[in-house]
């Protein structure tokens, strides 16, 4: 961490005060125009930049100017485990709030492959919940939930505007317990693109989660898609001492 000087740290104060409402990744004006606006010179306001960059609150790309990433959504899963599993526990006891646009709510036959994730036939039919996240406000994801529909048929009646869908199976007695994520960074088809305001090509991370009851069946799978830019998670894992 570089170290900051009191009128470094004024400066970086009134900068991420004037920008704070700012959309995540927009771009910020040129140097000179910020030198006014804060009335600094040159040199000053280069520290600063350099400072906000490390702390991850500004990226700068050559060629194309500095964008404001002060409104990046970090997740902490680290302690998942005492706080129940699914975005909306997580948030919940972090004082974040979620709510959720349906795009698409039904039970369909499975492709080949949520079958095998599911661990069942091709032809039992499953819940399909297709939604935008948002965390306080801020688009977050675009996620996909599936789940075998006779494990709770309910599912297909409610509105999962800001209902959560784990609270929401726990209330039928069906209780996650595991989860097994895998996270990988791709491209952002033409569609991915649209829902999450993107441009198509953009980086996207999908994070592919399949998650078990107590006796290891699985309940539920899961794609979570959002921002590569905009993502940041926290996992530990340990070992067992005593294996």
């Amino acid at each position: 961490m570089k170290k900051i000087t009191p009128v470094q740290q004024q400066v970086k104060d009134n900068f991420l005060n004037h920008f704070k409402n700012s959309p995540y990744n927009s771009l910020l004006p040129g140097e000179r125009i910020l030198c006014e606006m804060f009335h600094v010179s040159r040199p000053t306001l280069r520290k600063v930049m350099d400072i906000l960059e490390e702390e991850g609150l500004i990226t700068r790309i050559h060629g194309k100017g500095s964008f404001y990433t002060g409104n990046k959504v970090s997740i902490d899963y680290s302690a998942s485990g005492s706080q129940g599993l699914g975005l909306s526990n997580v948030l919940h006891n972090n004082g974040g709030i979620t709510r959720s646009h349906v795009l698409q709510q039904e039970i369909e036959l499975p492709s080949a492959e949520i079958a095998t994730r599911l661990n069942i036939p091709e032809n039992e039919i499953v819940f399909h919940l297709k939604r935008q996240r948002f965390i306080n406000d801020i688009l977050y994801n675009l996620s996909d939930d599936y789940i075998p529909l006779q494990l709770c048929p309910a599912l297909m009646h409610l509105d999962f505007t800001t209902r959560s869908l784990f609270s929401t199976l726990e209330e039928h007695s069906i209780i996650p317990c595991k989860e097994e994520k895998i996270i990988e960074i791709k491209k952002a088809d033409f569609q991915e693109a649209a829902y999450l305001k993107l441009m198509e090509n953009d980086p996207i991370s999908i994070t592919h989660i399949q998650t078990y009851d107590a006796q290891g069946k699985v309940i539920q799978y899961a794609t979570s898609k959002s921002d590569a830019y905009k993502s940041r998670f926290h996992i530990v894992s340990s070992i067992d001492s005593q294996a």
